[in-house]
This record gives C-alpha cells, sequence and structure tokens, in this order.
C-alpha cells in the first residue's frame, strides 16, 4: 500500500488528520521539526505500528525527499502561526509559503497522486462579505500570515495549471478542540479562556468582542481535509471546511464561563490585536454538496467536549496561568534572522 505524508503532522490539527487517516487503514508518514507540534500528540497513530516519523524541517529539501519517498499523497499543514506573523513576518513568509512551494516541488519530483494543501479562513481578511465563498469572495488578507498562506494557494494553482499536479485547496475555518495550543503566542483564544476561568480570573478580550470566527471541532476538520484528499472532483479547486456558523469572542467567554461552572465570571476588554480580523463566516454549499461534508458537532458540544479533556489532562491549572496576556508582539528594528525551523500546523 502506497503511504500518505502529513507535514506538520504532530501539531493541532495535523495529530488529527493523522489519527484519521490511521483509524481509516492508511500508513503514515508524518514530516514535523517538533518546534510546537509533540510526540505526545503521535501517541495514539504511534501504537497503530503503521506511523513513520521524519524529524525535519519544510526548509530543507532532503528532510522532504526522505519524508515524501514511498508515498503517494501529501496533505501539506506544516505551518507558522498568525500571531507570530505580527512580531516575525519575514520567518512566517518564509515557512508558510516558501515551505509549501518546496514541498510542492517535491510533490511534483516524485509524481505525487494527490496533493492536498490546507490553507486558512484568513485569506479572506476583511472582504465584507457575510458569508464567505470560494468562488465570489475576494481575499483581502491583513497578516502576512494570511498574505503566506494566500501565497501557497497561488502555488498549489500554478503547480496544478503548469505540471499538471493534482493539488486542492481547503481553507479550514478555526479549529478549536483537544490537543490546542495553551501557552505564549501560539495559544489561541478558547484554551486562554478556559486557564483564566478554572483559575477564577475573568477573560480577557482584545478589542470590544464584537468579532467573530466559524468555530469548527478539530476532529470535524481532519474528518473534512481527509474527505477532500478523496474527491476527484475537487482538484484544482478550492474548498471551505467549517461549521458554518460564526460566533463573537463576547460569546465565547461567556459560553466558556458558563461551560466551566463559573457564569458570573464577565470578560474584560483591551485594545484590539493588530491585524485582528473582523468577523469569519463560512458558506459551507461546495463542502455539502460536492464533497458532501458538513460539520455535525455544534459549538455548545463541542465545548463541552473540549473542557471535559481539558480538564482530564490538566489537571491543575494554575500552572498554565501566565501573567501577560497580550500574547503576541510587534517587530523589533533588528534585522531578520535566517529561517532553520518550520512549525506544526493549526489553522
Amino acid at each position: 500500500m502506497n503511504g500518505v505524508l502529513v507535514t506538520g503532522g504532530a501539531g493541532f490539527i495535523g495529530s488529527h488528520l493523522v489519527d484519521h487517516l490511521v483509524s481509516a487503514g492508511e500508513a503514515v508518514t508524518v514530516l514535523d521539526d517538533f518546534s510546537t507540534g509533540t510526540r505526545d500528540n503521535l501517541g495514539l497513530a504511534g501504537r497503530s505500528g503503521r506511523l513513520r516519523i521524519v524529524e525535519g524541517s519544510v526548509l530543507d529539501h532532503r528532510a522532504i525527499e526522505t519524508a515524501m519517498r514511498g508515498c503517494d499523497r501529501v496533505f501539506h499543514l506544516a505551518v507558522q502561526c498568525v500571531r507570530r506573523s505580527l512580531g516575525q513576518p519575514i520567518a512566517n513568509h518564509e515557512i508558510n509559503a516558501t515551505g509549501t512551494l518546496l514541498v510542492l516541488e517535491q510533490g511534483r519530483r516524485q509524481r505525487i497522486s494527490r496533493f492536498v494543501y490546507c490553507s486558512s479562513s484568513e485569506v479572506y481578511g476583511n472582504c465584507g462579505d457575510e458569508r464567505l465563498s470560494e468562488q465570489d469572495s475576494h481575499c483581502k488578507p491583513v497578516t502576512v500570515y494570511g498574505a503566506a498562506k494566500l501565497a501557497g494557494e497561488y502555488y498549489a494553482s500554478a503547480y496544478h495549471q503548469t505540471y499538471g499536479l493534482p493539488a486542492i485547496i481547503v481553507r479550514p475555518f478555526n479549529s478549536y478542540g483537544p490537543r490546542e495550543h495553551s501557552q505564549g503566542d501560539l495559544a489561541e483564544v478558547i484554551p486562554r479562556f478556559v486557564i483564566r476561568v478554572l483559575n477564577g480570573q475573568s477573560p480577557v478580550i482584545f478589542g470590544s468582542g464584537a468579532n467573530g470566527r466559524d468555530f469548527t471541532y478539530v476532529t470535524e476538520t481532519a474528518r473534512g481535509i481527509a474527505m477532500a484528499g478523496q474527491a476527484d472532483v475537487l482538484v484544482g479547486r478550492t474548498v471551505n471546511l467549517a461549521y458554518g456558523k460564526m460566533v463573537t469572542i463576547r460569546e465565547v467567554a461567556h459560553a466558556v464561563a458558563h461551560a466551566c461552572g463559573r457564569p458570573d465570571l464577565e470578560p474584560v476588554f483591551i485594545e484590539p490585536r493588530p491585524g485582528d480580523v473582523i468577523a469569519l463566516q463560512a458558506d459551507t454549499a461546495l463542502a455539502r454538496d460536492v464533497l458532501g461534508f458538513s460539520a455535525a458537532i455544534d459549538f455548545a458540544e463541542g465545548l463541552r467536549r473540549y473542557v471535559d479533556w481539558f480538564r482530564q489532562h490538566h489537571p491543575d491549572p494554575a500552572s498554565l496561568l501566565e501573567a501577560e496576556v497580550r500574547n503576541w508582539q510587534l517587530p523589533t528594528d533588528e534585522a531578520p534572522k535566517v529561517v532553520a525551523r518550520s512549525s506544526s500546523a493549526s489553522a
């Protein structure tokens, strides 16, 4: 049986995709530098006997070639997150755009039969559409992260049109759930809110909280990505993967407080985060009608599952509490450093 390569497979979304593929009987190779992903995330898949791990960067030609050898399909999820792009724009571009180009080129050389590029809803930016459509909404990214992910889309499309590489582009919206990053500039909003509430502290919202996201439970995202990899009809096309309903950050704060048994904790508000997108809500018609994918776990159920998981895996939430609530930095005037590492996937 030919194998499947998942770049960034030790990360948040990547490890759930690996679990899904392994459970379906696939032989999976993970390429990851473990700068943010962890081997613990691959524990379940590792016990299957069908997992191979190559430690290396998507900026390392030799590591990519080694990892892809023996694989006929590639899921490219390795990424550096949006918050790091605020303070490290050059490094973020190198990993997210150049790294994608290098993986595509190796896919062309090895004649890969399917290449799934995991993009991001951040490519839409503030394009102003109520529901964001793959065909009709214009992409106007507001961060280097969003711009680099969009560049990756263009590279994937170019490799399909010029070299015949069977590429599919998926745009997951904000995934959440088990294994989500909870510390430092990798930390996402839901884990940060959960940690503060479980420590008896109010959630801190950047801005007014009126901005919103289309939160999608991570196992649903992974299932959608896997399905896209099997869909011949999507070759050369782009598809949104999302639940299809926007939840404001203010609503998230109240939902987390209730789910954690502290409805008395009202959020507090500080200045907005630079480059924050106002609203992301997916048009999911293409995924439903062409791919046959609909996310079934709504936000209330997904949040309940995540809080239960969090309590089991983090019995001492006080150890995760951070004094600094702002988990980003803007660039300094120092010269950019040469990039040597890549990060694990989190769309």
